[in-house]
C-alpha cells in the first residue's frame, strides 16, 4: 500500500502534499489557459458573412453560402446570368468542421440532412473546405 493509515505524516509532509496539489492544479490550469487563448481555432464568428468560391467538381461553376448571426445560411445559386440567393437551413461552425443542415423533401414526407464539411486551411479571408469528395475553396465577399 502506498500511503498506509498506520503512518503518521508529519505537519511538514502534509504541507508539501496539499503543496503539491496546489501547484500541479495552477499548472494544468495554465496550460488550459494558454492553449484556449492563443492555439485554438476560430469561433463561428469568422465565417459569419458572405463567402463564395468553386468546387473543384464542377470546374467553373461557382457557389456561395451567406452565413448569417442567427446560424442560419442562404446558398448562391446561378439562373442564367443572375444570381439568386435561396434560403437554405442552419449551419454551426465548430472544431475542424462546418455542419450545413438542410431540408429535403422527398415523396415518403420531409427530412433533414446534416452535411460536415471538413476545414482543410483557413487564412482571414479564405477557406479551403471538403465534404466527402467535394472539394472547395471560399473567399469571403463581404
Amino acid at each position: 500500500m502506498l500511503l498506509p493509515r498506520s503512518h503518521a505524516w508529519t505537519r511538514r509532509q502534509r504541507w508539501l502534499i496539499v503543496a503539491c496539489a496546489v501547484i500541479a492544479l495552477v499548472g494544468l490550469s495554465a496550460v488550459v489557459y494558454a492553449y484556449e487563448r492563443y492555439y485554438r481555432g476560430p469561433d463561428y464568428h469568422f465565417f459569419i458573412g458572405t463567402w463564395r468560391g468553386e468546387l473543384d467538381c464542377l470546374g467553373e461553376n461557382r457557389t456561395g453560402y451567406r452565413f448569417k448571426p442567427d446560424h442560419t445560411y442562404d446558398e448562391r445559386l446561378m439562373v442564367g446570368d443572375d444570381e439568386e440567393w435561396i434560403p437554405t437551413g442552419r449551419w454551426y461552425a465548430g472544431g475542424e468542421f462546418v455542419y450545413l443542415r438542410h431540408r429535403v423533401e422527398s415523396a415518403s414526407g420531409v427530412s433533414y440532412d446534416i452535411d460536415a464539411w471538413h476545414i482543410d486551411s483557413m487564412t482571414p479571408n479564405k477557406v479551403r473546405m471538403h465534404h466527402e469528395m467535394w472539394y472547395g475553396t471560399f473567399v469571403r465577399v463581404q
